[in-house]
């Protein structure tokens, strides 16, 4: 088996470092594709306060750096692409990608997941200008100038959100459609940080004017107008699993839960994995797992010298 297309590790958020780093030190060549910047959603993380060895918490951006750090002084290729399309085909896993494609033996899925687009009158002109769906494109837009933001969303992802923004000094509204179903502790902290929340609130129209965008809502059979300059969107995310074949996709569906699918080989790790249950330390575990099963699937096959 030729080393250089051993194994690769498909996106570099905590579950595609953690692998790659075990598969490094396991004596292998892994190959990481990551089409953005390293780190994964746990870059727009206000504060982590569950993964271990940090007893006062840690920025999301901060942990990122250190995982991205930790994987180039192993010397794991990380390659800059975007993986297009992923199929499998005699005893080879196909990697498209820009610029060509290459085969592989193994393949480790751990792509994470796309933000779930809301059907609201109006949005879709919005997105990219007005709308959108990270805090940090906000804040880049924002210029440091205080601007009225409307957080649309009720689970833990809306509200951490909601705290980066007004760390960032600006003007909060949370909409959620239903009572929050995020940790009471996210909501006690948006609320003494002075971010308004209004629940349950259905956001039905958004039109612009000439002072930004307002927001035409229901409330208790009530209609509500909101202004805002931006809206941010946190209503759930899908796992990015898009470029696989449909050959390919049918595995996730079928999973029970663990990285190793019945096709041998192909293996998935972390939130594109594990649906709501979406933390850093559940997705190394499962990139670490994923490696050690790809580790001996390659050494029953003959791969490892």
């Amino acid at each position: 088996m030729d080393q250089r297309n051993e194994v690769t590790v498909l996106g570099a958020g905590p579950a595609g470092i953690a692998a790659a780093i075990y598969l490094k030190r396991a004596g292998l060549h892994p190959v990481v594709f990551e089409k953005q910047q390293p780190g994964g959603l746990l870059r727009h993380a206000h504060l982590v306060e569950n993964y271990p060895g940090f007893p006062h918490g840690i920025t999301g951006m901060n942990l990122a750096d250190l995982f991205v750090q930790h994987l180039r002084r192993c010397k794991v290729p990380l390659v800059k692409a975007e993986v297009t399309r992923v199929d499998h085909k005699n005893d080879a896993f196909i990697i498209r990608r820009e610029g060509g494609t290459v085969l592989f033996c193994a393949v480790i899925i751990a792509s994470g997941t796309n933000p779930k687009k809301i059907q609201i009158n109006g949005a879709v002109g919005l997105e990219g200008t007005r709308l959108f769906y990270e805090p940090f494109t906000i804040l880049k837009k924002a210029k440091n100038i205080k601007k009225r933001i409307i957080v649309i969303g009720g689970g833990d992802i809306a509200f951490d959100y909601a705290l980066t923004l007004v760390a960032g000094g600006h003007e909060v509204t949370i909409l959620s459609r239903s009572d929050p179903v995020c940790l009471p502790l996210l909501v006690q902290r948006v609320r003494q940080k002075g971010a308004m929340l209004h629940t349950p609130c259905v956001t039905e129209t958004i039109r612009k004017n000439p002072k930004g965008l307002l927001l035409e809502c229901r409330q208790h059979d009530h209609e509500r107008e909101f202004s805002a300059d931006f809206i941010l969107i946190a209503c759930g995310r899908d796992p990015n699993i898009s470029f696989l074949s449909t050959n390919l996709t049918k595995y996730i569906d079928d999973c029970s839960g663990v990285p190793r699918m019945s096709l041998p080989g192909l293996y998935f790790a972390g939130d594109v994995l594990r649906g709501t249950y979406r933390q850093s330390a559940i997705a190394v575990g499962d990139g670490i797992h994923a490696a050690m099963m790809a580790q001996r699937y390659l050494k029953e096959k003959g791969g490892i010298l």
